[in-house]
């Protein structure tokens, strides 16, 4: 779906037609401006005299490739090539690093795979296409421009020459493929596009070589580091104040005190240090939740290094992507079945972990600054591929206050997540909060299901129960919702996707339980935004502050996006400067979800910008269509709605929807009898059977793939 046909790309602002005009806004102005003699692209409003302010040539408006990238096999093909060399070139520093002893060459080499990292997010957000996982096959083709590197650089100098000898590879690389295509065609024009950022990037790199040769700051200048508070570490204030012989984990017959779970990730620590580990340096936990988990990670925490946790179900092709993206120094999974060579070497099982631990002697926790990375976590990946988001240690120090202010958590308390640790949700609520407050946290290494979920509450007995609406959903169809309540548990939680305010009705009919509604994202840790059982919208949590991007459009009750300050906020992302620039604003963090403000001055979630659709020039809200739809519908399991193309190639509404079976007939003669009584602009022009709705490993509902499907399916 073209964005711009809803929101503003870079207001964010409903665009709106008027008398049958559409509205100007900032994005129907041109910035782009291409070279005709030498292909580089450059932004902006006006140059001098119209020339090229890079090789002096006369420069053209550009507005597009004039081709959807994904729709052309040629254009896919030239950026698919593009992404791979920029891939080749960062795996090549990233390993390098990991290699390097002297300390100011590895910074650089960190530097320089970051600067690769820059340009695929530019290539993506340009061409709009999701980062391509390794291809075996593509990185065949472009091995040209990586031939002969047989040797790591041991100096600066060699480091930069190196860098500079590829990139003028990778412009000479697209230029003769340039040569190669019909002049004047799309795919000659990115070609020459693409030859001519690399010999920017040539450029750029011989400008910064002669700067640190002289001693000037640049863009690869090592940048003094500034104490900025009390040397601090967050796997250590964690662990302290709490009785040594109080539960902190229980996993099915298996249990830590926190004496005992201190003690052995003090061993954690003195393994991966005795492995090489490296203040800064990145461990992957890759492994089901259980004790291995929480010890592994809080460990890596402990020596100083940056733990993340990584789903052990990772499709292989998405884990190579990690892998390259990443440098792990410390790798432990199960089995070093798809982690290929240089990384399978620096990987520990989990049985030569385990006993490499029992083995080592607790060590110190490594003390430093509160703003050093401490770990990392992934964003869920609805809008393209996951980020990497950047936390540290100092994020620890308030992490518990809204799980004890607005929750009502406390330390005697057991709680469970349905979710796995490797998601920010179970991570932040369970995991830091809990060990926070001195709680007991309960692991389940099995991958959750209705049934896995019930039989954990059961056995357990958790107090309180953080969980996702799809989750909860599934126990009210599947008859297990009586049975948390009569285990024990005294609050429920929700978050990880919007809660149907008739699911939380349910829920309360079905288990006579209070549902907390919670909103936050992996940017922010915690649940910033939350909602108990009597109010009528989502609140700022303690600690939090809230205001809307749009003051204008949130005073009217239009959606607008928020500006959040929190002190849970993460540093950044990994290498995506133009998507920090967008979510990180003014030390606030602006998700791409949207909001509508209330009448209490409360805010209801509106969903993200793709929920916000136009048909036949009226705004939908699909959020709001799904809870009309799907309102206590019997014999509708889940139910989703996304906009499509018509068959004169306007816009329109699909409904998806997983039904029960026995039940399917009736229910969709309630459902019909639903899009009848609506508006015409909001009724959905096809009903789609399907057996599950996408979503991510978080949860998180994927239209994007909905939206594929039914151009698959017409």
């Amino acid at each position: 779906m073209d964005r711009s046909s809803t929101l503003c790309p870079k207001c964010h602002r409903p665009l709106e037609n008027r008398d049958g005009q559409s509205s100007v806004c900032c994005a129907e102005q041109s910035l782009l401006w291409q070279c005709r003699a030498c292909g580089m692209r450059s932004e902006g409003f006006a140059f001098p005299y119209g020339r090229c302010p890079h090789c002096g040539g006369r420069l053209e408006r550009v507005d597009s490739l004039g081709v959807a990238p994904h729709r052309d096999p040629a254009v896919l093909a030239a950026v698919r090539t593009a992404f791979e060399i920029e891939l080749g070139g960062r795996a090549f520093y990233q390993r390098a690093a990991l290699d390097c002893d002297d300390a100011e060459l590895r910074e650089l080499f960190g530097r320089f795979a970051v600067m690769e990292g820059e340009h695929m997010e530019t290539l993506s957000r340009r061409y709009h296409l999701d980062l391509p996982n390794p291809s075996p096959e593509f990185r065949l083709e472009t091995a040209a421009v990586h031939a002969g590197i047989g040797s790591v650089p041991r100096d600066a100098r060699g480091l930069f020459e190196l860098a500079i000898t590829l990139e003028q590879r990778a412009a000479d690389f697209y230029a003769e493929r340039a040569k190669q295509c019909d002049a004047g065609s799309v795919e000659r024009r990115l070609y020459d596009e693409l030859a001519a950022e690399e010999h920017e990037h040539a450029h750029l790199l011989r400008t910064e070589f002669a700067r640190w040769r002289e001693h000037k700051a640049g863009l690869f200048s090592q940048a003094a580091s500034e104490t900025t508070g009390e040397p601090l570490n967050a796997a250590q204030l964690l662990l302290s104040g709490h009785e040594a012989n109080r539960i902190a984990v229980v996993c099915g017959d298996e249990q830590l005190s926190y004496g005992e779970l201190r003690d052995r990730v003090g061993r954690a620590a003195a393994a991966w240090r005795a492995r090489g580990l490296r203040p800064g340096d990145r461990v992957a936990v890759k492994l089901p939740d259980g004790l291995d988990w929480i010890v592994c990670w809080l460990g890596t925490i402990w020596a100083g290094g940056v733990a993340v946790g990584v789903n052990p179900r990772v499709p292989t092709p998405e884990w190579h992507y990690i892998l390259e993206e990443a440098g792990f120094n410390v790798i432990v999974a199960e089995s070093d079945a798809d982690t290929p060579e240089p990384w399978r070497s620096r990987l520990i099982t989990l049985a030569q972990g385990r006993h490499l631990v029992a083995a080592a002697a607790p060590v110190e926790p490594a003390l430093g600054d509160p703003q050093t990375p401490a770990f990392w976590l992934h964003t869920s990946g609805t809008s393209g591929k996951p980020k990497a988001v950047v936390h540290a240690h100092r994020c620890v120090r308030e992490v518990s206050r809204i799980s004890a202010e607005r929750m009502g958590i406390r330390s005697g308390d057991r709680l469970f997540a349905s979710s796995k640790l490797f998601f920010a949700y179970p991570l932040a609520n369970l995991l830091l909060a809990g060990l926070r407050i001195g709680a007991t946290l309960i692991l389940d290494p099995q991958w959750p299901t209705p049934a896995s979920v019930a039989a954990t509450i059961a056995a357990q007995q958790p107090t309180v129960l953080f969980s996702v609406p799809s989750l909860y959903r599934a126990l009210l169809h599947e008859g297990q919702a009586g049975a948390v309540a009569a285990a024990g548990v005294r609050v429920c939680v929700s978050a990880g996707e919007a809660l149907p305010a008739s699911l939380r009705a349910a829920w309360r009919d079905a288990t006579g339980l209070p549902m907390i509604d919670g909103y936050g994202a992996s940017e922010v840790l915690v649940l910033v935004l939350t909602a108990l059982e009597d109010d009528d919208a989502l609140r700022a949590s303690p600690g939090t502050q809230v205001e809307p991007l749009d003051a204008q459009a949130a005073a009217a009750g239009a959606p607008t996006r928020l500006l959040i300050r929190s002190p849970m906020q993460a540093l950044g992302y990994l290498d995506r400067p133009a998507a920090q620039a967008d979510s990180f604003r003014d030390g606030r963090f602006c998700p791409a979800d949207l909001f509508v403000r209330t009448d209490s001055g409360g805010w209801r979630f509106a969903g993200r910008e793709d929920s916000m659709v136009k048909v036949k020039g009226r705004w939908v809200n699909l959020v709001d269509l799904e809870e009309h739809l799907g309102a206590r519908l019997p014999g509708l399991r889940e139910g989703a709605a996304v906009w499509v193309s018509d068959a004169d190639g306007m816009g329109a509404i699909a409904y998806f929807y997983a039904a029960a079976p026995l039940d399917e007939e009736a229910m969709l003669d309630e459902l019909r009898r639903r899009i009848a009584a609506l508006p015409p602009y909001q009724r959905p022009l096809r009903l789609l059977p399907i057996e599950t709705l996408p979503r991510t490993p978080t949860g998180k509902l994927l239209r994007r793939r909905l939206q594929e499907l039914e151009r698959d399916a017409f």
